[in-house]
């Protein structure tokens, strides 16, 4: 029996093409049919190859746009609601 040892740089055309299209399945599907390499060997191959061939794109943020009116508001409301609740803690006794 003759080993060969393929890395994620020496992969088929046919492999590479489908890893770029983001069909894994179909490139472990490939990689095994043309090479006789088992699954789990494959899948490690495949998704090595995965990373530098088809990056995933970068997540985005979203970020609020930063309303001081909306800020002052709130800060406001919070200041109104502590100075009542001392009110009525210290009208009660």
């Amino acid at each position: 029996m003759k080993e060969t040892i393929i890395t994620e740089n020496d992969l088929p055309p046919e492999v590479t093409q489908a890893i770029k299209e983001g069909r894994k399945l179909v490139a472990i599907k490939l990689l095994r049919e043309s090479t006789g390499m088992g699954l789990a060997n494959a899948k490690v191959v495949v998704d090595r190859a995965t990373a530098r061939l088809a990056p995933r794109p970068p997540r985005q943020t979203v970020m609020r746009d930063y309303n001081p009116i909306n800020t002052r508001l709130v800060t406001t409301l919070l200041v109104l609601v502590a100075v009542f609740i001392v009110y009525r803690y210290f009208a009660v006794q």
